[in-house]
C-alpha cells in the first residue's frame, strides 16, 4: 500500500513538473517582460478610450487590477452561460431579455478588459502577472462572444457552422499570438480597408465587439427571425457569417506573414531563437481532433450538445494559447505536448474503435478533465509567478509569506 501511495504520490510530482512548472530561468527572463502592442482601433481612438478613462476614475485605489480581469471574464462567463440555457443546442431562440443581458456582459467585460491595465498603470501595479492573466481571460472568452453569435443567428440549425466560427476565432486569437511570439510585439491587426457595402473602414477588436453586442441587441428587439430575412436572396446570416470570415481569415493571412517575414530572433528565428512554425504543431493537436470528432461522429451528440463540445474546445484552445503567451514572455521553447490533449484525443480513440463507450457520457468526462487541467495550470503558474514577484494575484499589499509557503 505504501509503495502504491508512493508511486501516485511520483506520478503526480512529475506531472506538475512537466506541465506546471516554471524554470528559474524562465521566471527571471518573464520579472524583465515588458508589454508592446500596436492598437489601431478608430472607435478606441475617437470614442472608447474617453469613456475608459472617464470609468476607471471611478475605481478605487486599493482595487487591484487583477480583480477587475477576472470580474470581467466572470460576468461574460455568466451571461453566456444563462443565454446557454435558453439555447443550449443554438437552434432553438432565448426569450429577448436573455439576448439582452448577454449584450450586457459583452459590454461591461469590454469596458472592464480595457480599464484592468489603466488601473495597472495608475496604481503603480503593472506587472507580467497582469498580462498573462488578461491574455489569458480574453483567450477563453474569445470562445464565450463566439457562442452568442451562435445563439444569436441559431447557427446549430445548420451542421459545421457552429463549429466552423469556433474554430475561426480560436485560430485568430491564437495566430496573433503566434506573431506576437515571432515578432516580440502584439499587433491586433493592421490598418486594412475592410470592404463593406458603403465604406471602407479600419476594423479591430473593440468594432469586433461592439458589432457582436449589436448582433445581441438587435436579437433581442426583432427576434432570431431578423437573421433569416433575404438580401438579395442571401439570409442576413449567411451575408454576415460570410463578410466577418473574410475579415478573419485576410487578418489570419496578414499574422502568418508576420511570422514568415519578421521574426526578431537569428536568422528570423522567434524571440526564444526557435523556428518559428513550431507553434504551428500545438495548433493542429488542439484544432484537428475536434475537426475529426465532429465530422466523423454518426450520432448527433455533438449537435445536440453543441455548447459542451464547443466549451470543451474552448479549454484546449485557451491552455494552448496561454503556453504560447507564456512562451513568448519567457523567451522559452514553446513545448509541443500538452496533457489537455487527451481530451479530444480519447474521444478519437472512442471513434476509431467504434465507441464502445457513450459518446456524450465520453464528452462530458473530457470537458470535465480539460478545465481541471486548465485550472489546475492557470493556479500553478500564477502561485510561482506571485512568488517570484512577490506580489499577491488579486491584492494590491506587499508579498510578505516565504517563497515556499507560495510555490507550495
Amino acid at each position: 500500500m505504501e509503495y502504491v501511495k508512493w508511486s501516485v504520490r511520483n506520478a503526480w510530482e512529475d506531472y506538475l513538473e512537466g506541465d506546471c512548472q516554471l524554470r528559474v530561468a524562465q521566471m527571471n527572463r518573464l520579472r524583465e517582460h515588458k508589454y508592446s502592442a500596436v492598437d489601431i482601433s478608430w472607435l478606441d481612438e475617437y470614442c472608447m478610450k474617453r469613456f475608459w478613462e472617464y470609468v476607471v476614475r471611478f475605481y478605487p485605489m486599493w482595487i487591484s487590477p487583477n480583480v477587475i480581469t477576472i470580474s470581467g471574464f466572470f460576468i461574460n462567463l455568466v451571461t453566456v452561460l444563462i443565454l446557454a440555457c435558453f439555447s443550449y443546442d443554438a437552434k432553438v431562440a432565448a426569450s429577448s431579455w436573455a439576448y439582452f443581458q448577454a449584450a450586457l456582459g459583452v459590454f461591461l467585460y469590454q469596458t472592464l478588459d480595457a480599464t484592468d491595465g489603466k488601473q495597472a498603470r495608475r496604481t503603480g501595479s503593472s506587472s507580467p502577472l497582469g498580462e498573462l492573466l488578461d491574455h489569458g481571460c480574453d483567450a477563453m472568452s474569445q470562445v464565450l462572444v463566439t457562442l452568442n453569435i451562435c445563439y444569436a443567428m441559431l447557427l446549430g440549425q445548420e451542421r459545421y457552422m457552429v463549429l466552423f466560427v469556433t474554430v475561426l476565432s480560436v485560430v485568430l486569437f491564437y495566430c496573433a499570438h503566434w506573431s506576437t511570439y515571432c515578432t516580440g510585439r502584439l499587433k491586433f491587426a493592421k490598418l486594412k480597408k475592410i470592404v463593406t457595402m458603403f465604406c471602407f473602414c479600419r476594423f479591430d477588436v473593440t468594432e469586433a465587439q461592439m458589432t457582436i453586442l449589436v448582433v445581441l441587441l438587435m436579437t433581442s428587439i426583432f427576434g432570431t427571425g431578423f437573421w433569416t430575412e433575404k438580401f438579395l436572396h442571401i439570409s442576413l446570416k449567411h451575408v454576415a457569417i460570410f463578410i466577418s470570415s473574410l475579415m478573419c481569415m485576410s487578418q489570419i493571412g496578414d499574422y502568418l506573414v508576420d511570422v514568415v517575414t519578421e521574426g526578431v530572433g537569428k536568422n528570423g528565428s522567434t524571440v526564444a531563437d526557435t523556428s518559428v512554425l513550431s507553434p504551428l504543431i500545438p495548433l493542429l493537436m488542439m484544432i484537428t481532433p475536434f475537426c475529426m470528432i465532429y465530422s466523423k461522429s454518426v450520432t448527433a451528440v455533438y449537435d445536440d450538445h453543441i455548447t459542451l463540445f464547443t466549451l470543451c474546445l474552448g479549454a484546449v484552445s485557451t491552455k494552448a494559447t496561454m503556453r504560447l503567451i507564456l512562451a513568448h514572455m519567457s523567451r522559452s521553447e514553446l513545448a509541443m505536448w500538452d496533457w489537455i490533449y487527451l481530451s479530444p484525443l480519447m474521444m478519437m480513440l472512442n471513434q476509431y474503435y467504434d465507441m464502445p463507450l457513450d459518446e456524450f457520457y465520453l464528452l462530458l468526462c473530457a470537458t470535465v478533465y480539460a478545465y481541471a487541467s486548465l485550472s489546475l495550470y492557470c493556479v500553478m503558474i500564477i502561485r510561482q509567478l506571485c512568488a517570484h514577484l512577490r506580489v499577491y494575484c488579486f491584492s494590491l499589499k506587499p508579498l510578505n509569506e516565504p517563497l515556499e509557503k507560495m510555490v507550495h
